[in-house]
């Protein structure tokens, strides 16, 4: 799911593709690899992206994430993306592929309950395994896809359902 982020008056396209075992992101065109400790605190630490080392600090003040990279100091506010989709009104009952792809594997089966951010099916591609979640709570009403299948961007992937109270 793209998030816009402004940074010194230029916005941007920014994309998680996967998280694990490196973060990789698409910023606009451009697939970036960065390699960090496991580490999440403040403080210095070095970080890789796209095989150039760096020396980075980061600080957190409430909502904030304040980096110095290369001599320079960014502040961020930072929401999780599928939480503020959710939030904001724009979750769907549709689960669509954003990109061309293959199923790996299915974590759900027709009428389970899941929660915002349930890890819904992973799939594979351009290389990459990349967990769909759940963009908000419901019961899966239909999965519209089976393993080791290939579909294109855009196919339905999962229809949710509202949870009746």
């Amino acid at each position: 799911m793209p998030t816009q982020l402004t940074l010194d008056g230029i916005t941007s396209e920014v994309e998680i593709i996967s998280r694990r075992p490196h973060l990789n992101l698409r910023v606009d065109d451009l697939l970036c690899r960065v390699e960090e400790p496991q580490t999440r605190g403040e403080g210095p630490f070095d970080i890789t992206i796209n095989q150039q080392h760096h020396r980075v600090w980061r600080a957190r003040e409430g909502d904030r994430i304040h980096v110095h990279l290369d001599g320079k100091t960014y502040s961020v506010g930072y929401q999780e993306a599928v939480r503020a989709a959710a939030q904001s009104g724009h979750a769907s009952n549709e689960i669509r592929a954003e990109m061309p792809g293959m199923v790996v594997e299915l974590r759900v089966t027709m009428g389970d309950e899941v929660a915002l951010g349930d890890p819904l099916l992973v799939i594979e591609s351009m290389k990459m395994q990349i967990t769909v979640a759940a963009p908000r709570a419901g019961l899966i009403e239909t999965i519209h896809v089976e393993p080791n299948t290939s579909f294109q961007k855009g196919t339905l992937l999962v229809l949710l359902r509202a949870v009746v109270e």
